[in-house]
């Protein structure tokens, strides 16, 4: 067998994995245009073939619609989507939805931890301002799902530990789909937001303990909803 020499990432994939973060993250609105081709290769300091190239295969991932005359449009995937092959299945099956719970518990509890320890004023800023938007929000439930994933990830960020928040990096699209799938649990939005502003709360107050324990609660709750409403998917079945 023959060992394939890895290739230099060319300057269309760094593009078009700069496109897909502030995508992911909510930088555009779903169904938003683009900016113009000119002025968004200037942006990204790169030609138009090469962002044309980016936009093309961001086009056949389905996070952007290529609307000839029209222009280039934000789109989202359904949630299985954006999951390489093997992904859906850890998003469907019962014990792996469970299993990503565990290990979710194991690196948030310590990541609110650590976030009480070390956030920087204009990171709590962030995450008020991520809080206020999803009381805001009202029952729409898509974006609340975003806005929620922005804001386990802002306390990753808070946290100040960059093997952490490459992690958060690595898992990102998955952990967003598994947001954008527990969101229509009855009471999410409601539980969701409780939960926020207790690990909020312990988190400006600089008191490790508590935040850990609040995101030690919210864990455990989502977990249960989740038990809950996968008994319930079964028991229809």
């Amino acid at each position: 067998m023959t060992i394939n020499r890895i290739e230099r990432k060319q300057a269309w994939q760094e593009a078009a994995e700069e496109l897909q973060r502030l995508i992911v993250n909510g930088h555009w609105e779903k169904g938003e245009r683009l900016p113009g081709e000119v002025e968004l290769a200037k942006q990204l300091g790169v030609s138009r073939s090469t962002l044309r190239e980016a936009l093309r295969s961001l086009s056949c991932m389905g996070l952007v619609q290529i609307r000839h005359g029209e222009g280039n449009f934000v789109w989202y995937p359904e949630p299985e989507d954006y999951l390489n092959p093997l992904m859906p299945r850890l998003v469907c099956e019962r014990d792996d939805v469970l299993a990503i719970m565990e290990a979710r518990t194991m690196v948030e509890v310590q990541t609110a931890r650590l976030a009480a320890e070390r956030a920087a004023p204009e990171m709590l800023l962030e995450l008020e301002s991520l809080l206020r938007t999803m009381e805001e929000l009202g029952e729409d439930r898509w974006q609340f799902a975003h806005f929620d994933h922005r804001f386990h990830k802002q306390i990753a960020v808070a946290a100040q530990n960059k093997v952490i928040a490459k992690i958060y990096e690595a898992i990102e699209v998955f952990l967003l789909s598994q947001q954008l799938r527990i969101v229509d649990y009855p009471d999410a939005i409601e539980r969701g937001i409780h939960d926020h502003g207790q690990i909020l709360y312990a988190i400006k107050a600089g008191d490790p303990e508590l935040a850990a324990e609040a995101m030690r609660a919210h864990m455990e709750r989502t977990y249960e909803a989740i038990v809950e409403n996968l008994g319930n998917e079964e028991a229809e079945h």
